[in-house]
């Protein structure tokens, strides 16, 4: 089967989204498909890992980027004087004030059917973030692609996602995302909340509506590391929009003698290092990762997305501690509990002491969670 793979974001960066979209697409290839990937260059604020993840017998398209976004940047990163760098910062936040699409947008509009290697395909998914992926796809096919199906994979919804900062009324945004949405033949959503949220939402499109849970790209078995103290890692970005990290924080600064904790992700929080709690920016965690005793991952504060590091963790045989927020902590916690791979507990610093303590204590033996197989995944999604 031949498939079109479109994400407007570089394949290369280092969030949990593109490593879904290898991971599915790993899924893919394992079923015998030919994948052409289309993609951007990396601008320098993206974070990118020194293995791209490109996978064996991937063809990746590269769409040029957008010059004026990439000016921007490079003159902030060239740290510029203090006036200059705010005023960039301020034009930005302007920006994404009054723009419901980001500067990819531009590329999707722009994209030519001539670039792709061929102008027939059995398959097209387009994934999102950013939502201009779906953009770029509509572009595709008015253009003449020819395609059996046009699967559309969607992280976060547009109207419901917390991490929106633009001006637009939610009815607008539904609005926009509902034309988005009628184009599709599938649509894919990777939380079962949000699943069921958009179907209430937009109920003549229900029925082209699916759930598929966040598959994982390769099993992660680490040797058990011998250490003096037991090492904690939440790896990830922690907005304070987003997520409330302090009670992990403050729990384990209490614990000096007991752990270390290891913080490595995008944050506008101010949490200063520790004797036992070191701080560092986004990066590639994946070295901090094998040495770590535990992994946490911490539930959005609302909403009804579920982080994509809980089904990444879910490769490795490492435990894995869900901090449990939000107002669908209870639903969230029902839908993960029965795959036994996960220890729970509420966001409170009682609580995350206790089942910390009681982690180090009684040690359990985990495996990698085959219900997110990227094959198996990747198979069902074939059969839509």
């Amino acid at each position: 089967m031949k498939v079109l793979f479109i994400c407007l974001f570089p394949i290369e960066a280092n969030n949990s989204a593109m490593m879904r979209n290898l991971a599915l697409v790993n899924g893919l290839l394992s079923n015998g498909c030919k994948v052409d990937f289309v993609t951007i260059p990396a601008s320098k604020n993206v974070q990118v890992v020194t293995d791209s993840g490109h996978l064996e017998n991937l063809n990746i398209i590269k769409l040029k980027g957008n010059d004026l976004y990439n000016s921007v940047i490079s003159i902030k990163n060239k740290k510029a004087n203090f006036l200059k760098d705010f005023t960039i910062s301020a034009i930005r936040k302007v920006y994404h004030k009054f723009s419901i699409f980001d500067y990819t947008l531009k590329i999707a509009k722009n994209i030519k059917l001539s670039q792709l290697n061929q102008k027939e395909y059995d398959l097209v998914i387009s994934s999102s973030d950013p939502k201009t992926s779906h953009i770029a796809a509509a572009n595709l096919i008015r253009q003449g692609l020819i395609y059996k199906k046009w699967i559309q994979y969607w992280g976060d919804p547009m109207a419901m996602d917390i991490t929106n900062n633009s001006i637009y009324p939610q009815y607008y945004l539904r609005k926009i995302e509902q034309k988005l949405l009628n184009e599709a033949d599938h649509i894919i959503y990777v939380s079962p909340l949000t699943y069921e949220a958009q179907k209430e939402a937009f109920p003549k499109l229900a029925q082209k509506m699916i759930f598929e849970p966040i598959p994982f790209k390769d099993k992660k078995v680490y040797p058990e590391v011998k250490k003096n103290k037991f090492l904690i890692g939440y790896f990830g970005a922690y907005m304070k929009i987003s997520r409330n990290l302090e009670p992990l924080y403050n729990t384990c600064n209490s614990l000096t003698h007991d752990i270390d904790l290891i913080l490595m992700g995008e944050t506008d929080c101010e949490f200063s290092e520790k004797e036992n709690i070191a701080v560092f920016p986004r990066g590639d965690a994946s070295e901090y990762e094998s040495k770590a005793d535990l992994l946490v991952c911490v539930l959005n504060k609302s909403g009804t997305q579920i982080p994509g590091k809980i089904y990444h963790y879910a490769a490795t045989n490492k435990p894995i501690l869900i901090i449990l927020d939000g107002e669908n902590k209870e639903i969230i916690k029902e839908y993960l509990f029965p795959y036994n791979r996960y220890i729970f507990c509420n966001n409170n610093e009682e609580e995350i002491q206790r089942t910390i303590k009681e982690i180090i204590k009684g040690p359990i033996q985990f495996h990698p969670c085959e219900a997110f197989n990227s094959s198996e995944i990747a198979k069902r999604v074939l059969e839509l």
